[in-house]
């Protein structure tokens, strides 16, 4: 199978997807209160974005692997590209399982800001990730402007002790 084929499958497969969640799962699975208070966000309005960002993504690798002229096949390694042994890949499932996991629990005993900065660090890490001077500042930086954007710009609740007092005491 070419890796073209591949492409248009998986490009395909995620947009069967989107539409099952956007017309069927969501609908169904979400709750819709019949009244919203002003300024109230609707429970399937984050569902529907992220769904809506993967219909965008299903449609550009179909649409990108559909008009692609080169048709390579899945054997065809580029330059320095190796095939990853399968216990090597089975070792990385089970590092980020673990880590997934670690990163539950941790969230519920110092809070999420706290949990995804370590998280991002340790998974980051894991993964291959070397060079410190870009890790560590996303590692604190991206949690630390998620929680700030859902609580003071959007207004979304987070349940974070940890992080409500130490920002309540900065703004």
């Amino acid at each position: 199978m070419t890796i073209r084929l591949k492409e248009i499958s998986i490009g395909l497969f995620v947009l069967a997807l989107s539409f099952l969640l956007i017309v069927f799962l969501i609908p169904e699975g979400v709750p819709q209160p019949s009244r919203l208070r002003e300024g109230q966000i609707s429970p399937r309005f984050w569902p529907l974005i992220a769904t809506s960002i993967l219909l965008i993504s299903g449609l550009v690798l179909t649409a990108m692997a559909w008009f692609e002229k080169e048709k390579g096949m899945a054997s065809d390694a580029e330059d320095g590209d190796e095939p990853l042994p399968p216990m090597q890949a089975v070792t990385g499932l089970v590092v980020g399982c673990v880590l997934l996991a670690g990163y539950l629990w941790a969230m519920t005993r110092v809070g999420m800001v706290v949990a995804s900065a370590l998280g991002i660090l340790l998974l980051g890490y894991a993964y291959g990730e070397r060079r410190w001077r870009i890790l560590v500042p996303v590692a604190l930086l991206l949690p630390v402007a998620l929680y700030l954007f859902f609580v003071y710009v959007a207004g979304i609740p987070i349940p974070d002790p940890l992080a409500r007092m130490v920002f309540r005491a900065i703004f």
